[in-house]
């Protein structure tokens, strides 16, 4: 008898429930584990070629100087491809560091490369392999990592410092009066900004001209006809 009173119980239980309690049941928390955000969003993984790291023989000077840090991770080496989850060991390391400091860090990187690979002692053929995890390449004088904020320089290079112990090749601490490197031995001036404005005004091409002209009145009043 006590037994078919709990049955009965338990099946009247979901009956008698409240519409607040329903709702409580039906929300649900979606988790993401054993994921991280040194990924691409989109689901459609392609294959890519497994290439070589740009070499910057013209003396480009892009994305290696600080932006908005004033202390900044670079790679001093030749340019190497690095894996995710190499940047991210890296990543938690200034994240521990810097805990408790009121500054914060940015990374300069997309891992957008896919790494595919094939097992041990397998034939030749049959395709590329599958997808096992994604990288990024970074050429020499890449700034990886940058530190924004009111920290103390010791602080702030301690933490660099052992987030470089982590990741492949030769890294360095640089600040805002560091130099720009350029290749694995040269350093140079950070130029002055350019105003291509003024430039493009005092020598104009023939593209640039027809810019300036469609802005005037007579043009305007025909567009879009």
């Amino acid at each position: 008898m006590l037994g078919l009173c709990r049955t009965l119980q338990s099946s009247l239980g979901g009956a008698l429930r409240t519409p607040q309690l329903l709702a409580q049941a039906n929300t649900s928390t979606v988790f993401k584990r054993f994921k991280h955000e040194y990924e691409p969003r989109h689901k459609n993984i392609f294959k890519a070629f497994k290439g070589r790291v740009t070499v910057r023989t013209g003396g480009s000077v892009k994305g290696n100087s600080l932006e908005v840090g004033k202390y900044g991770l670079r790679l001093k080496s030749n340019g190497i491809r690095m894996a995710a989850i190499q940047l991210k060991e890296a990543d938690k390391v200034i994240q521990r560091q810097l805990r408790g400091t009121g500054a914060k860090y940015i990374t300069r990187f997309v891992c957008n490369t896919p790494v595919c690979v094939k097992g041990n002692q397998t034939r030749m053929g049959k395709g590329k392999g599958g997808f096992d995890h994604w990288a990024v390449r970074v050429p020499t004088g890449k700034i990886l990592f940058e530190i924004v904020g009111d920290v103390h320089e010791k602080v702030a290079r301690e933490a660099l410092r052992k987030a470089g112990d982590k990741l492949p090749g030769i890294m360095e601490i640089v600040d805002v009066h560091s130099k720009i490197r350029v290749s694995p031995t040269t350093l140079v001036d950070k130029p002055e900004p350019v105003n291509w404005l003024e430039k493009m005004k005092e020598a104009p091409t023939k593209k640039w001209t027809n810019i300036e002209k469609s802005k005037s009145p007579e043009f305007r009043l025909y567009r879009n006809r």
